[in-house]
């Protein structure tokens, strides 16, 4: 007789298994945990990371605004004063200022010269790569005028290379001189507009050459840095400048003349605003400079920009000119400055 044994405290093969595997409460609460504390960190990556984003392509902005600005600048006052080589040679301080500040041009107030500015500067200079210097053959009365030009060396024909629309400075042995703008172009002769609204008068035989005019001015409404040309133009330079301040160096006051002061013995000094607006009175009636002008031998120049956002500016008033609302920290870009002195060759 044959039968089937069951082993004791085994299973039938008949009956199903119960699987008791899985996760308690405890490790649902730390596996939990464990997902915050790993999102948590990410996000503390995250946030920085986007705050970064904004951030440094500002502050490259910024940069690129102070760089253009100092170029535009130091390029033209490093040239201020350069002057005649073919006729009358000489700097230009020897009878007017190189360096004024305060607007000059067609869009001056008749009595800017006694209100000189911290936040403004014109320059005068001749330039090499425009018409040839060349004496006039007609005199100069009135406010337009056509003069025939004296043929010379580089006086290429028509009418020296003199184009419609340059600027010229005229001046004479007696250091009379005045800003005109070439309003056309004939052979050999120029009809010339003046810039000023002064009466002085030129006979034939004065100097005529090419003049580069550059009047830089802070706009605080605009918040730019501008530049006007003498004439109409004028055009912003750079935007988001919250300050620009110059100041002036020079050689000690002593006797002051309308001649050039003389050469700089030991350390410059500085020059106040006040003294560069209270006389004595130099240049032709219609166009008066104080003499304290011509002891101008260094300019320090000061500039600032700020965010274009303002979301990027604290409320710091430190950092910024011009609080916006960001609130500090990686999430801010302060304000960038910088300070450069110039000492023009041609002032030395």
């Amino acid at each position: 007789m044959t039968g089937s044994l069951t082993p004791t405290g085994g299973r039938s093969t008949g009956e199903a298994e119960t699987d008791n595997t899985g996760l308690s409460l405890v490790e649902v609460v730390i596996a939990l945990a464990l997902t915050l504390l790993v999102t948590g960190s990410l996000l503390e990556l995250v946030i920085p990371a986007t705050a970064l984003h904004r951030v440094l392509p500002e502050a490259a902005a910024m940069e690129q605004r102070l760089r253009y600005a100092f170029d535009r600048l130091f390029a033209d006052l490093v040239t201020a004063g350069r002057g005649t080589t073919e006729y009358a040679s000489g700097r230009l301080g020897r009878f007017l200022p190189p360096i004024a500040p305060y607007r000059m041009g067609r869009r001056a107030a008749g009595d800017v010269h006694r209100h000189p500015v911290s936040d403004a500067v014109s320059v005068l200079s001749v330039v090499r790569r425009a018409g040839a210097e060349t004496t006039i053959l007609d005199p100069i009365a009135g406010a337009t005028t056509s003069v025939r030009l004296s043929s010379g060396l580089g006086c290429a024909q028509p009418a020296c290379g003199h184009r419609a629309r340059d600027m010229v400075v005229v001046f004479n042995e007696r250091g009379v001189w005045e800003l005109f703008r070439v309003t056309g172009v004939a052979a050999a002769r120029l009809i010339l507009k003046r810039v000023h609204a002064t009466g002085t008068a030129f006979g034939a035989g004065a100097v005529l050459a090419p003049v580069d005019f550059n009047h830089y001015y802070f706009d605080p409404e605009r918040a730019q840095l501008r530049h006007y040309d003498g004439w109409e133009g004028d055009f912003p330079v750079v935007d988001q400048l919250v300050d620009l301040r110059i100041e002036f160096r020079g050689v000690m006051s002593g006797a002051v003349a309308c001649q050039p002061a003389p050469p700089p013995v030991g350390q410059l000094v500085d020059i106040d605003l006040l003294q560069l607006g209270d006389g004595p009175w130099c240049g032709p009636s219609g166009l008066p400079f104080d003499a304290d002008l011509l002891r101008i031998r260094a300019v320090t120049v000061t500039l600032r920009v700020q965010s274009a956002a303002s979301e990027l500016r604290g409320a710091d008033p430190r950092l910024f000119a011009r609080p916006g609302s960001a609130p500090g920290g990686r999430g801010s870009v302060p304000d960038r400055e910088v300070t450069f002195t110039v000492a023009p060759p041609n002032l030395q």
